[in-house]
């Protein structure tokens, strides 16, 4: 438990110990219920009464879960917690109606805590599956699964001491308390994660139909499933053969402690199985092997009671059942099934959680009252049982072909996940690994090196794989080689030394001398032919601390030479270098300058992996490169903080080129988003430069989208809403001022005034985009975007739907001028009512001309130039020279200024076309 407890990080444990409690109280709850069950029935009603009960629980179980009538999952963030209440709720109407009293409210209560037990069981699963990542699972589940085990004992310890005080039956009255209080306290802080809860929308239970298809399509599922059932109807039939042993052995007044007292000991024994021995078996076993364990058992104590052993039998048998199928069994079954694909997983796993389970105690069911009605006892369900333990172990071993049939596929599919997603290597994964080294298909021998090295056995790789005629294993096998220390296939690396290919070459010589230094060798690698091979030599000399006046001067001379061909060697033999060298800082700050978009790329990626301050200055001017920037990006995230910290400012660094600004938010997005969101948040309000403040604001939607829980400050979203808003209602009076301006005055409905009029309208366009993006971060439980679609539907319907919507989603004040914004009215009418967002200031048609040539965007002084020439209005004449002199004018727009001046100066006081 203490190991679990320090796995988990300090930002999950709040999670973890709502999901310890939680798990810790459904167990008490179920273990208090079970007990009172076994009980009171057993008291009242003959143990040959079990199998129907049995058959009865499994048929309502495979109808609810996956019946056509189906009971619907229950959703929404505190769906757990529904579940928990209402189970609750239900077993309070058990205790309050005297369930103890009447046989068919006694067998109503026998099949109500099995369906409660797998449905808590199944919510809480999903729930946290839903929550946590496979890397946070397999930190957390630990310590869950030991809430698992500690609850139960809790249970069983609170009910021996109630039967010692009250009545058995008062167990269902503490059952449900504990029930109701776990559903009201730590199962609240399980929230399900809203995107999962979108998510999961479209993904109902298979059905009895689609079930079946599933076992028919897939061997690996039908033979898990087989071992479900298998190991179900034998654990079914040894659980009755106990019962029925104890309800002839023990006084039925004693039941209740009876029953207390052995799942309170079953249960510290299973603890201990989960805490010291599971992981053991696990190690010296294997997974497969570990299998076998709880059958064997099973055989040993279903022999003892059919042959005579009793009590003591049925103990052993039911002791083997409480102590191993939920720890060490449970652990083995549930690894089976990790190499399933996760979407296919997620089907399978319910569909054999429910039928393959319930199932198999109908059929244990079905075989239990067959045995009744021929008077023959407990003697031949023993054997039975003991047969079917015998087939379990049979079918465990079958199951291994199947599963290493699964795993060879993946490797030749290319489809092997990181050590995270994988169990440990047992034995017989080992044999299909190297078996794997010895194929034809690249592919998998290359995914058969992969997974050795990410499961820590790079060792057993042999060195003679690079002899193999693939360059692409070759190469990769010298990577592990190199990363692993290993020095075992330096004499092999010698021979590849004069391969023909000179990537072969080059990969021999960095690996070689990574695992041991030869600065003899490096030297004379110096002479090669091919650029390649050479720089990685002068590399290895820097690393290795050998320079000298030859070696600095081959440096220089690939540095300067003509061709990029050098340079890109340079820089790709340092990008390859294993270890970081501080010495390799003046030799990439220099190359970061060359123009060869090669040597860029592989200049950003060098620097991505040394990560020295300086280098990031040198980044930021690779973002205007459309080919070069992804890697440059990479680089920049991979330098952390300083690095965000530099983009921040070249986001308020005017002067700075547009086409690097303009790719600054989105790698400003990259990085982790509590700390990139508030920057994007912040300067989407200062910026002033309407393409890279969308940018921001599209980079701040992404962040959100992929993180449901991160916070942003709202009144910061509200402030950009208002500035948003004021940029909508702007250029709404701008446009109305240009068309009213023609109207009062026709000769000036010039084609410039008409593309000044069309401008308006896409900069209101793109504003309302922009308003619709912040109000989806600022309401982020609604579809905005919907809405927006909507309000733009060619039917009426469909756009007065969406405004009513709209109306009642935003909060005052923001709501009358949202709705001015998007209403389809009268450009003055949405003037009057924009306020307080934004107050009209009086403006003249000429005084528009001036102030569009004074904004900051290149488009837009362009076509208020061209019309001011247009015109010929003279008095504008200072302001178009005052725009030669500005140092941000860019080339087109100084020639559109120069060809409005000569208008001016040709035809002064006239309209004059282009």
């Amino acid at each position: 438990m203490f190991g679990s407890l320090g796995s988990v990080r300090p930002g999950e444990r709040r999670g973890a110990a709502a999901a310890f409690l939680t798990i810790f109280g459904i167990l008490a709850g179920h273990t208090l219920l079970e007990t009172a069950r076994d009980a009171l029935f057993l008291a009242r009603l003959p143990p040959s009464e079990l199998p129907a009960v049995y058959l009865v629980m499994a048929v309502v179980a495979i109808a609810l879960f996956q019946g056509p009538w189906r009971a619907p999952r229950v959703g929404g963030q505190w769906g757990l917690s529904f579940v928990l209440v209402g189970a609750g709720l239900a077993t309070l109407v058990f205790w309050a109606f005297h369930s103890s009293r009447s046989p068919w409210a006694l067998r109503a209560l026998y099949v109500w805590t099995g369906i409660l037990g797998t449905m808590a069981a199944l919510q809480f699963w999903i729930v946290l599956g839903e929550t946590y990542t496979v890397t946070q699972a397999k930190r957390i589940y630990g310590l869950v699964g030991t809430g698992s085990v500690l609850g139960a004992i809790a249970g069983a310890a609170i009910a021996r001491g109630l039967t010692q005080l009250w009545p058995t039956r008062h167990l269902i009255l503490a059952a449900a308390v504990v029930f109701v209080l776990t559903g009201l306290g730590p199962a609240t802080a399980i929230k399900r994660p809203e995107a999962a809860a979108a998510g999961a929308a479209g993904h109902a239970a298979s059905s009895i139909v689609q079930t079946i298809r599933l076992f028919r399509k897939d061997p690996y599922i039908t033979a898990l499933g087989g071992l479900v059932l298998v190991s179900t109807v034998a654990l079914t039939l040894a659980d009755y053969v106990f019962k029925s042993t104890v309800a002839q052995t023990v006084d039925r007044a004693q039941l209740g402690t009876f029953f207390a007292t052995f799942y309170m000991v079953l249960n510290v024994l299973a603890l201990v199985a989960q805490l010291a021995l599971a992981g053991w078996l696990l190690r010296v076993l294997g997974l497969h092997r570990t299998l076998w364990v709880l059958p064997a058992f099973v055989i040993l104590g279903a022999s003892g009671v059919a042959l005579g052993g009793g009590l003591v039998a049925a103990l052993l048998l039911k002791g083997a059942d409480g102590t191993l199928r939920y720890t060490l069994h449970r652990t083995g079954t549930e690894l089976l099934f990790v190499p399933l694909p996760d979407g296919l997983r997620a089907r399978a796993k319910p569909v054999i959680d429910v039928v393959g389970q319930r199932g198999g105690q109908a059929l244990a069911s079905l075989l239990i009252l067959a045995e009744i009605t021929q008077h023959r006892g407990n003697t031949v369900l023993a054997a039975a049982a003991a047969a079917l333990g015998v087939v379990w172990i049979a079918w465990a071993a079958e199951i291994k072909t199947h599963y290493l049939d699964l795993f060879r596929s993946a490797l030749r599919e290319g489809a092997l996940r990181a050590r995270g997603d994988l169990p440990a290597l047992d034995l017989g994964s080992l044999e299909a690994l190297f078996t794997a080294l010895n194929s034809s298909d690249d592919s998998e021998v290359i995914g058969a090196m992969e997974l050795l090295d990410a499961g820590g056995r790079a060792r057993l790789i042999p060195a003679l794989v690079l002899f193999h005629p693939s360059r692409e294993v070759v190469l990769r096998a010298l990577d592990i080689f190199a990363a692993s220390g290993r020095a075992d296939f330096v004499p092999v690396a010698d021979r590849l030394l004069s391969h023909e290919d000179a990537r072969v070459r080059a990969a021999a010589l960095r690996a070689r001398t990574a695992v041991k230094p030869d600065e003899a060798l490096l030297r004379r690698a110096l002479t090669d032919p091919d650029s390649l091979v050479s720089a990685t030599a002068l590399v290895g000399l820097v690393a290795g601390g050998w320079m000298t006046g030859k070696a600095r001067e081959a440096v220089e001379e690939l540095l300067s030479s003509p061709g990029p061909g050098g340079r890109r060697a340079l820089a790709a033999a340092i990008r390859a270098q294993p270890a970081p060298v501080a010495a390799f800082e003046p030799l990439l700050l220099r190359l970061a300058e060359d123009p060869d978009e090669e040597v860029q790329v592989e200049t950003a990626t060098a620097m991505g992996g040394l990560r020295l301050p300086s280098f990031i200055p040198a980044l930021l001017p690779m973002l205007a490169d459309s080919r070069v920037r992804p890697v440059a990006r990479a680089a920049l995230v991979a330098h952390g903080e300083p690095a965000l910290a530099a983009l921040e400012g070249a986001l308020q660094d005017r002067d700075l080129p547009y086409e690097i600004r303009h790719h600054v938010p989105r790698t400003i997005s990259r990085f982790p988003a509590d700390l990139a969101a508030p920057i994007l948040l912040r300067h989407i309000i200062g910026e002033e430069d309407g393409s890279i403040r969308y940018k921001l604001l599209r980079g701040l939607g992404r962040l959100a989208a992929q993180n449901p829980g991160l916070r942003l400050d709202r009144d910061l979203l509200r402030a950009a809403i208002e500035r948003t808003l004021e940029a909508v209602f702007r250029v709404v009076h701008w446009r109305s001022v240009l068309v009213q301006g023609a109207e009062a005055e026709p000769r000036r409905a010039t084609p410039g005034h008409e593309l000044l009029v069309e401008m308006m309208r896409d900069r209101e366009a793109h504003a309302l985009e922009r308003l619709f993006r912040l109000l989806g971060l600022l309401y982020r439980g609604e579809d905005f975007e919907k809405i927006y679609r909507g309000l733009h539907n060619a039917s009426e319907k469909v756009r007065a739907g969406s405004r009513e919507l709209l109306e009642n989603l935003v909060e005052a004040p923001l709501r009358e001028p949202v709705m001015a914004a998007v209403d389809e009215d009268a450009d003055a009418r949405r003037l009057a009512r924009a306020a307080p967002a934004y107050r009209p200031p009086g403006l003249g048609y000429d005084e528009l001309l001036a102030l569009l040539i004074d904004q900051p965007g290149e488009t837009v002084r362009c076509l208020a130039a061209y019309h001011v020439g247009e015109l010929g209005l003279v008095a504008l004449g200072p302001r178009l020279e005052a725009v030669k002199a500005e140092d941000r004018a860019g080339l087109f727009l100084l020639r559109v200024v120069e060809r409005a001046l000569s208008l001016l100066r040709g035809a002064p006081g006239r309209l004059q076309h282009a």
